[in-house]
């Protein structure tokens, strides 16, 4: 049992009096800049190992998996992302553990998943790979729950939009680097490889928790249930929950047919689309940043509006396009006002979510936001057979007319 804790400079010191040793953690309430840093790195598997799941559909075409098949084994992987509120009752339940035990935990269930696909072969063992898949998710989805709530629990008013650029910037500089050395390591190496590095990386990035000092909260009987029910009586909530799910289906069409895309339309290869993905991803990490300030200052609804808009009508200019140049420039555009619509949306969740609950109140809110964005991924390779890549396009602008204007009607009470 660690005691007496210690204030040294920025590092707070635990002395261990059982083992007559020390502890030496990094104290976030002094050091803001580790702050961001360790979000970043919580959300950089999120971009570099679970690149590995869209590039599926590159190593499924390949092996001549029909498409529609793609998409709904890809949105298979999806499930846990729609349902990891379910993790959140136990993070909060058991706060007294600290959030870093369910990272951990959520690290080592989605590393070895990686691990274990690398020796499944998808042509005859399909559906043993979207259980082992699914897994991996389980075990990312854990760790993102965790990630959140320790979030919530840290943060302020002041630097909530800049902790959810972190996570934001984590992510898709995890993308970047994913979609450069997952691609790479497919084409040289063949594309079960891409699954141990994935593994790998999720290992390296649960290194940091383990120094960061949690204050652990002590809440006595605390009535997740009772409070969960609570907070969703409120009109606010319930507009959320029809905005939040619609939000995220255009996400889900456009994310899962773009590499469908740019591989059979645009015939790139598997690394001139990890290139295109990554740049993309480059182009967005300015977007988050600006959405995180503007969302700090001027408020979430404006960044929201400011960022989302040009994006839908960017994806609908996807149809007039028949250069590879242009489709590319509108694709980098896309990226850089979608992310940041993401991260400033984030940030409203947040702002609409009780503190004691935080865990699994925010997870519920990203759980059905996934719910838009899997569902909709898994019937896109069917939207595509039947009405082709430029209705896919036309589809994904228009679904993100509603949940703007619903949005103009959702006022949080603190």
């Amino acid at each position: 049992m660690l005691k007496n804790p210690i204030n040294l400079f920025d590092i707070t010191i635990y002395h261990n009096n059982c083992s007559g040793g020390r502890q030496i953690l990094i104290d976030l309430g002094k050091r803001r800049f580790v702050k961001y840093l360790l979000f970043a790195d919580l959300y950089f598997p999120q971009g570099f190992s679970n690149m590995a799941v869209p590039l599926i559909a590159l190593y499924f075409i390949d092996i001549e998996i029909p498409i529609e098949y793609i998409t709904l084994i890809i949105g298979i992987g999806s499930i846990p992302w729609i349902i990891k509120f379910i993790w959140s009752g136990p993070i909060d339940k058991y706060v007294h553990k600290g959030r870093k035990f369910f990272v951990f935990i959520g690290g080592l269930i989605g590393a070895f998943s990686f691990f274990i696909l690398y020796f499944i072969d998808p042509l005859n063992l399909i559906i043993l790979f979207a259980i082992i898949l699914f897994f991996s998710q389980i075990g990312q989805t854990l760790l993102d729950t965790a990630a959140d709530a320790w979030a919530i629990d840290v943060s302020i008013d002041k630097d909530r939009g800049k902790i959810n650029a972190a996570m934001n910037i984590g992510k898709i500089v995890g993308t970047i680097l994913g979609a450069i050395v997952l691609t790479f390591i497919a084409q040289t190496f063949g594309h079960r490889y891409m699954f141990i590095i994935a593994g790998i990386m999720i290992l390296i990035c649960v290194i940091l928790p383990s120094v960061i000092a949690e204050a652990k909260k002590i809440i006595r009987k605390q009535k997740v249930r009772e409070l969960f029910l609570k907070e969703f009586k409120k009109k606010y909530v319930k507009l959320l929950l029809l905005l939040i799910p619609l939000a995220g289906m255009g996400y889900g069409i456009f994310n899962s047919g773009i590499d469908i895309y740019a591989k059979n339309i645009l015939e790139l290869s598997d690394f001139q689309i990890g290139l295109l993905i990554a740049s993309a991803s480059a182009i967005a990490i300015p977007g988050s940043i600006f959405a995180g300030i503007i969302s700090d200052k001027f408020g979430r609804k404006k960044a929201i509006y400011l960022f989302a808009i040009p994006g839908a009508i960017f994806v609908i200019l996807m149809i007039f396009s028949d250069s590879v140049t242009i489709n590319i420039i509108i694709v980098f555009l896309i990226s850089f006002f979608s992310l940041g619509a993401n991260a400033a949306g984030l940030t409203f969740y947040m702002d609409a979510t009780n503190p004691k609950i935080g865990g699994t109140q925010f997870s519920f809110y990203t759980g059905i936001a996934n719910l838009g964005m899997g569902s909709a991924g898994m019937i896109t390779g069917s939207i595509i057979v039947l009405l082709g890549y430029d209705y896919m396009f036309l589809i994904t602008g228009l679904i993100c007319i509603p949940p703007l204007i619903l949005l103009h009607f959702v006022h949080i009470r603190n």
